[in-house]
């Protein structure tokens, strides 16, 4: 997501078409070839009494609420609770009638997960804080009355069963695994080379200080097992990666950046080695059933299938996000910070096919890691006409009377931040495929 900085006074939006300024001209996944089936089927429409506005109704948008905020950011925790985060302060809203719930004081709050009967806040810097004092980091309300249950100064992770603690910048190793219920410490992570979570299988990997591999149970710190193994060159620095069911070991350092081909891999079941093809430093839902994976150095995307790590194509340079539609390349538009990123070009996974139709138009909500809703606008009106990307095309909704700056989604459900400062809750009408 794309937040706006305070004290943004002028936003370069970008322009509308001049031959239709009003509407944003470019046809939403309809070729040229689609355009003429389209003008057929509507003549028949007519010819058997069916007008093809009737056939073709328009996608609706209603407004759910607007809820008032001080320039503040939405975050959908859960189908039962959503978060709005404002300067000074998060305020919890239930979806259902959109009454509040409670309020957190607390400066830079911008992400929430529930976690059972709690709500865990994190903040994103401390840039706020007055000088000499330590920030908190992470607090933990009860999820039905906002009543604090604990804090911590320590930036947290939470994996799986369990919450990663540590120091901030800080060279010498200092982490710790705590119960997210209660922020009680369950284990210390000791002296190691390197170490990386393995959530899928509630695993600790790290490489000890005499050069041993040793893996321990996420949520206890047992030690499950220690092997030894092949390293790389142990006069530089480690790096754990977790792979497709493996363990990955890389050297780096003397001014060079992590290299794929300096990674010695090995499958978890019996951690003999395996070869690099196929293991990525990580992967992500890129849409259309594929994978987005990424090299270690983090220089190249490759489009993967995400059951056998089988590489299809690679993706092409520059900024990329995932969408239902397919890989978005992406662009910046505008002369000033706010300006969301604008897509560029649509790309086919199958065929590896650059589409444009929908170039100009800006990303706007987000949902499960992919991009779902777009925006184009009418500044001078105050309109933003948004588009839907499915798996089959950019389906076109109704314009809202609001400037949205960020959207999330929640199923047929966007909560969304406008440049007012108020948050408005849509509802979109029907779901496309």
């Amino acid at each position: 997501m794309v937040r706006e900085p305070d004290g943004v006074g002028v936003i370069d939006l970008g322009v509308l078409p001049a031959d239709e300024p009003d509407e944003p001209a470019v046809p939403l996944g309809v070729s040229r070839w689609g355009r003429r089936l389209v003008a057929g089927l509507a003549l028949a429409a007519v010819l058997t009494g069916v007008t093809a506005a009737e056939r073709l109704p328009q996608p609706g948008v209603s407004t759910l609420a607007v809820l008032p905020s001080s320039t503040g950011t939405a975050w959908v925790v859960d189908a039962g609770l959503v978060m709005v985060f404002e300067n000074q302060r998060a305020v919890a809203y239930d979806p259902d009638g959109w009454r509040e719930l409670w309020s957190v004081p607390g400066a830079a709050l911008v992400h929430a997960v529930a976690y059972d009967d709690l709500v865990v806040l994190f903040r994103g810097d401390a840039m706020n804080e007055p000088a000499g004092e330590k920030p908190e980091w992470a607090v933990a309300v009860d999820r039905a009355t906002g009543q604090r249950r604990w804090s911590s100064d320590r930036q947290v992770e939470v994996r799986g069963g369990v919450m990663v603690s540590y120091l901030p910048a800080v060279l010498m190793q200092d982490v710790e695994f705590r119960d997210t219920a209660t922020n009680r410490l369950r284990w210390k992570l000791p002296a190691s080379l390197a170490w990386a979570a393995d959530e899928q299988r509630s695993a600790l990997w790290r490489i000890a200080p005499d050069g041993g591999l040793v893996e321990h149970d996420l949520e206890t710190g047992v030690v499950r097992r220690t092997v030894r193994v092949l390293l790389p060159d142990t006069g530089r620095n480690l790096n754990l990666t977790i792979g497709r069911g493996t363990v990955g070991i890389t050297a780096f350092g003397n001014g060079d950046w992590r290299d794929d081909s300096k990674t010695l891999w090995y499958e978890v079941a019996g951690l003999t080695g395996v070869s690099g093809a196929g293991q990525w430093a990580w992967e992500q839902d890129c849409g259309r059933g594929l994978s987005c994976a990424h090299t270690l150095g983090g220089d190249q995307v490759f489009l993967v299938d995400p059951a056998t790590g089988v590489t299809l194509r690679t993706a092409p340079e520059g900024r990329l996000m995932g969408s239902p539609l397919g890989l978005l390349q992406l662009g910046q538009e505008g002369g000033t910070d706010f300006s969301l990123p604008t897509v560029q070009a649509v790309l086919d996974p199958r065929t590896g096919y650059l589409r444009t139709e929908l170039k100009g138009w800006r990303v706007l909500g987000m949902s499960d890691g992919l991009v779902r809703v777009l925006a184009h606008y009418d500044v001078p009106r105050k309109l933003t006409y948004l588009a839907e990307l499915t798996e089959r095309e950019a389906v076109r909704l109704d314009a809202v009377p609001h400037l949205l700056r960020e959207c999330t989604a929640a199923g047929r459900t966007l909560v969304c931040a406008t440049m007012a400062g108020d948050i408005v809750v849509l509802r979109i009408a029907r779901e496309h495929r």
